[in-house]
């Protein structure tokens, strides 16, 4: 399956326009990765249960028990989105390891 094309957002998570003053669209896999780890569960009113919230790990310790549980959240996550997961590992967060595509 070709790279999911939607609307994009900019830097600050806002809306993206062109230059012309249109809407923003293009491929947006790498705006649905970033989305999922960014969100909490509940933020998403179409899909209450989407979301990692990896705020919540940033400023914890992390273990090997809090490492292996974000693991398991972001591969369940990604492969809800329809990604699959060819390598993650996010056990040294200034290191993460992560190659999702869509089949």
């Amino acid at each position: 399956m070709p790279a999911a094309t939607d609307l994009l957002l900019g830097p600050d998570y806002d809306l993206a326009f062109t230059e012309a003053g249109d809407l923003a669209v293009g491929a947006s896999d790498s705006q649905h990765l970033a989305l999922l780890f960014y969100t909490y569960q509940g933020e998403w009113k179409a899909d209450p249960l989407v979301g990692i919230g990896l705020r919540r790990y940033l400023n914890a310790p992390l273990g090997p028990a809090e490492a292996a549980a974000l693991n398991r959240e972001a591969s369940i996550q990604f492969t809800r989105d329809g990604f699959q997961v060819l390598a993650l590992d996010l056990s040294d967060l200034s290191a993460a390891v992560l190659n999702a595509v869509r089949p």
